[in-house]
C-alpha cells in the first residue's frame, strides 16, 4: 500500500516537472518508480533519460517528467495538457482539427500535419516513434510516465527531434489483481470514464486491459445553425501482456485501438468593434466563444467529399488508430542487456472543415476536405553495457518504414454549390535507418564525460495522382517534374553530443553538453499547382546547454538552472499565400538560420504537509540570415511561439483527518505566458496568458477512493493559437468533479 504522505510530495512537487535533468523515456522493462526521501524531503525520481535508469537528477540533459501521481494531481489527462508545466514549451492543437497537436520547444515546432513535412517536436509512446503529428494528443489513460525533452536529442532518439520529444511511458502489468475506475462530470457536459484492470494468469503471465471514453458537448456556439462545436466523443481499449519466462527474459507486448471524433473550429467576427487585440491594425474582434459557419455537422466516416457534395454538411473530424507493439529484454551475465522493441500503427484520418466562420454561406466559405490512411512499421536492438565502474555504454539499430496516403480537396467562392478549387491527391513513403551508440566516462568519482553519435540514412519517395472526380484540379508525377522538382530525396548525416559533469558534492552537479540534431527534408504535399510542390531540405541544429542541478537543506528544496543557446540553419516554416486558384496555400521553404537563447530555472520544495514549485523561464529569439526563398520574412520579423517570459507555478496542503480516515488536500497552480507572435508574418498575436487552476479533494488512506472538486482557466482568460481565416480559441474554463476508487 501506498504511503498517502509520499503521494502528496509526488504528485504535487513534479521535481521532474522542476528538475532540470535527463531527457528521455522509458527504454528498459522495469519500471521507473520513484523513492520516499529518507529525510522526509522530496522524492528522488529514477528516469530512463539516457535509454538506461538513472537519477533525474544525475543526468547532463533537460527533462521535465511526471509520474503517475503527478499526472492525477495536475489534471494532466492528455500531451498537450503537459506544456503548461514545461519551460520553453508552447502547445496547441492543429487549426482545425482537435485530435493533432503542435509543440513548439525553444522556438521550434510545426503546425502543418501533411505526411510530407514532419515535426521538429517528437512523440514517443513505449520507445516507438509515432511518425505522424495527425493524431499525436495521446490520451493518458494508465501512464506510468511522461518525460518531456527540451532540445535535440540527436543521438539516442533520433529522427527529426530538433526541437525536443515527448515521451510517454504506459504502466506495465502487475503481479497483483486489481481494478481501478475514474469517472468525471464536468462544464459543457463533458463526461469521462477511465478503467484499468491487471488479470496476472500465472506469476509467469502478466495481463492488463484498460480503456476509457470521453464525451464533450463542445464551447463554441454556432450561431447559424445551433448547434455546438469543438467537443468530441472518443474512446479506447488497450490490453497488455507482460510473459516472463525465465529471470532474464521479459517479454512485454501490447495492442491498442483509439477512435477520436471531435471538431475545432475558430471564431466568428464582428465589424467595426473597435481595435482587435490578436490581429493589429484590425477592427474586426472575434466573438468568445461563437461561430457563424453555415456548414451544419456531419460525422466523417466516409469518403468525405461525396459526403459534403450529397449531404451539404460537414464541421467533422475522424480519426482512428490501431497499434501494436513488442519489446524483449534479456539480461545477460556482467551488467549487460540486449533489448528488440517492434512497433506497427495504422490510423485512417479524414475531416472537413470550414476555415471562414464568419461565413454564413456554406457553399461561399473556404472549406478543405481531408481522407488519408498512414501506417508505419519500426524495429529497434538496443545494447546496454557496463564496463565494471569506468564506463557506461548504450548503442543500436534503428529501422523505420512509414507509408501515407493522402487526399486534400479544397471548395470555395461557391453560391448555391460547393466550388471545388482544388484536389490534390499523393502517396509517400519514407525509409530510413540509423546506427547510435553513446559512452559515459567516468574518470574519476566526481567528473563524467559524454561522447555519442548517430549515423542516420533516410530516403523519401512521392508519388501524385490525377483525381477522376476533378482531372482539372489535379496533376500526376509527369506535370511535378516538368517544373524540375525531383520525387525523390536522400539524405545522410551524422549528429554527435558531447556532455561532461561534475560533482561538487553529492547534492550539487555542474553540467554543460553540446548537441546536435537534424530534421529531415520534405516536399509541399497538398500543393493545388504542380509548380508549388517545391522541396524543401533538412533542418540543422546545434544546442549547447550548462547548469547546475542542486538538493539542499536536507533535500527540502530542489533547485536547478539551465542556460541554452541554440542555432538552427535551414529552418523549416510555412506561410500562407493566395495562388492563381484562389487556394490559400501554405508553402514551406528553408527560412534562413533562427538563434535562441535562454534560461530555464526549476525550484521544488517541500516542508511538512506543505509542497511548492515554481519554475521561471526567459526565451529570446530571431532570425540571424533569412535566405533568398523566404520572399516573406526579414530578420525584423520575431520567430513563432516564443514568449519572453514564463512562468508556471503552484502550491499544495494536505490535512489528516483522523475521525474520517483520510485527508483533505488543496492545490493551486499559475502558468503565465507573456505577449508571443502565431503566425510567421507577425499579423497575428498573443495577449499576455495567465491560467489558473485550482482544486479540492478528499482521499482515504488506504487508497481505495478520492473525490475532487477541479476547475482549470478559473479566471476564463481569453487567448488564440493561430489565425487561418479565423482565430481559433484556446479553452475556456472548466469545472470538474472527479472520483476515483479501486479493488
Amino acid at each position: 500500500m501506498i504511503d498517502h504522505r509520499y503521494l502528496l510530495s509526488a504528485m504535487i512537487l513534479p521535481a521532474g516537472l522542476l528538475a532540470t535533468s535527463a531527457a528521455a523515456q522509458s527504454a528498459d522493462t522495469a519500471p521507473a518508480q520513484p523513492t520516499q526521501a529518507s529525510t522526509g524531503g522530496l522524492e528522488e525520481i529514477v528516469v530512463t533519460s539516457q535509454r538506461r535508469q538513472e537519477k533525474l537528477q544525475d543526468v547532463p540533459v533537460s527533462v521535465t517528467a511526471f509520474n503517475e501521481a503527478m499526472l492525477e494531481r495536475l489534471n494532466v489527462t492528455d500531451t498537450l495538457s503537459t506544456s503548461k508545466f514545461v519551460p520553453g514549451m508552447i502547445s496547441q492543437h492543429n487549426a482545425g482539427l482537435a485530435s493533432a497537436n503542435a509543440y513548439y520547444m525553444r522556438g521550434l515546432g510545426n503546425s502543418q500535419s501533411t505526411a510530407t513535412f514532419d515535426a521538429p517536436v517528437t512523440t514517443y509512446v513505449d520507445d516507438i516513434y509515432i511518425a505522424r503529428q495527425n493524431a499525436n494528443n495521446y490520451a493518458f489513460f494508465d501512464t506510468e510516465r511522461v518525460e518531456v525533452m527540451r532540445g535535440p536529442q540527436g543521438t539516442l532518439f533520433g529522427r527529426n527531434t530538433t526541437g525536443g520529444a515527448i515521451a510517454v511511458i504506459m504502466r506495465k502489468p502487475s503481479d497483483t489483481a486489481g481494478m481501478k475506475f475514474e469517472v468525471t462530470g464536468g462544464s459543457y457536459e463533458r463526461y469521462t470514464v477511465k478503467a484499468t484492470a491487471d488479470l496476472p494468469i500465472t506469476d509467469k503471465i502478466l495481463t492488463k486491459i484498460s480503456g476509457f471514453a470521453v464525451q464533450d458537448r463542445g464551447y463554441l456556439k454556432n450561431v447559424t445553425t445551433n448547434e455546438w462545436l469543438n467537443g468530441e466523443k472518443s474512446y479506447g481499449v488497450r490490453g497488455d501482456v507482460r510473459l516472463l519466462p525465465t529471470d532474464r527474459l521479459t517479454v512485454d507486448l501490447s495492442a491498442e485501438y483509439t477512435s477520436n471524433a471531435s471538431t475545432y473550429t475558430g471564431l466568428r467576427y464582428v465589424d467595426g468593434q473597435g481595435g482587435n487585440p490578436y490581429v493589429p491594425g484590425s477592427t474586426r474582434k472575434p466573438v468568445f466563444y461563437e461561430s457563424a459557419t453555415g456548414l451544419a455537422k456531419t460525422d466523417c466516416t466516409d469518403d468525405n467529399v461525396n459526403t459534403l457534395l450529397t449531404t451539404g454538411k460537414g464541421s467533422c473530424n475522424l480519426s482512428q488508430t490501431f497499434a501494436t507493439s513488442a519489446n524483449v529484454n534479456y539480461e545477460f551475465d556482467g551488467d549487460a542487456s540486449i533489448t528488440y522493441i517492434f512497433g506497427y500503427r495504422h490510423m485512417d484520418q479524414g475531416y472537413i472543415n470550414e476555415y471562414n466562420n464568419s461565413q454564413t454561406n456554406k457553399y461561399a466559405g473556404y472549406l478543405i476536405v481531408d481522407n488519408g490512411t498512414y501506417e508505419q512499421q519500426s524495429h529497434e536492438l538496443k545494447l546496454n553495457k557496463k564496463f565494471g565502474s569506468a564506463v557506461d555504454l548504450v548503442a543500436g539499430l534503428f529501422y523505420l518504414r512509414e507509408t501515407a496516403n493522402d487526399r486534400q480537396t479544397s471548395f470555395s467562392g461557391g453560391t448555391t454549390d460547393f466550388n471545388p478549387i482544388q484536389d490534390a491527391h499523393y502517396k509517400h513513403e519514407v525509409k530510413t535507418a540509423a546506427a547510435y551508440a553513446q559512452a559515459d566516462v567516468h574518470v574519476t568519482d566526481a567528473l563524467t564525460l559524454t561522447a555519442g553519435g548517430r549515423y542516420t540514412w533516410e530516403e523519401k519517395n512521392l508519388h501524385y495522382i490525377k483525381s477522376t472526380q476533378f482531372p482539372t484540379l489535379s496533376y500526376d508525377d509527369a506535370a511535378v517534374t516538368s517544373y524540375g522538382i525531383p520525387l525523390s530525396q536522400t539524405v545522410k548525416r551524422f549528429t554527435p553530443r558531447l556532455a561532461v559533469n561534475y560533482k561538487v558534492n553529492p547534492d550539487v552537479m555542474l553540467f554543460a553538453s553540446a548537441t546536435n540534431g537534424f530534421k529531415s527534408g520534405g516536399w509541399n504535399g497538398t500543393a493545388s499547382l504542380a509548380q508549388n510542390a517545391v522541396t524543401f531540405r533538412p533542418e540543422k541544429t546545434w544546442s549547447y546547454e550548462a547548469g547546475v542541478k542542486s538538493e539542499l537543506f536536507d533535500r527540502h528544496l530542489r533547485f536547478n538552472l539551465t542556460g541554452y543557446y541554440a542555432e538552427t540553419k535551414d529552418l523549416q516554416v510555412t506561410a500562407g499565400v493566395v495562388n492563381s486558384l484562389g487556394v490559400i496555400a501554405s508553402l514551406p521553404f528553408n527560412a534562413g538560420t533562427l538563434e535562441t537563447y535562454g534560461l530555464e530555472l526549476e525550484t521544488s520544495a517541500k516542508f511538512g504537509n506543505l509542497s511548492l514549485f515554481a519554475n521561471p523561464s526567459y526565451m529570446h529569439g530571431r532570425y540571424s540570415y533569412i535566405s533568398p526563398e523566404a520572399t516573406t520574412l526579414s530578420t525584423d520579423l520575431v520567430p513563432v511561439r516564443v514568449p519572453k517570459f514564463q512562468f508556471s507555478g503552484g502550491a499544495a496542503y494536505e490535512v489528516p483527518v483522523a475521525s474520517l480516515g483520510g485527508y483533505f488536500g488543496g492545490n493551486v497552480t499559475w502558468r503565465h505566458n507573456s505577449p508571443y507572435w502565431v503566425a510567421v508574418a507577425n499579423s497575428t498575436t498573443t495577449t499576455t496568458e495567465d491560467f489558473v487552476d485550482a482544486g479540492v479533494s478528499f482521499t482515504q488512506d488506504d487508497d481505495s477512493y478520492k473525490v475532487s472538486f477541479e476547475v482549470t482557466n478559473l479566471f476564463d482568460d481569453k487567448t488564440v493559437t493561430a489565425n487561418f481565416l479565423s482565430l481559433f480559441p484556446g479553452d475556456p474554463r472548466r469545472f470538474t468533479v472527479r472520483v476515483k476508487f479501486k479493488i
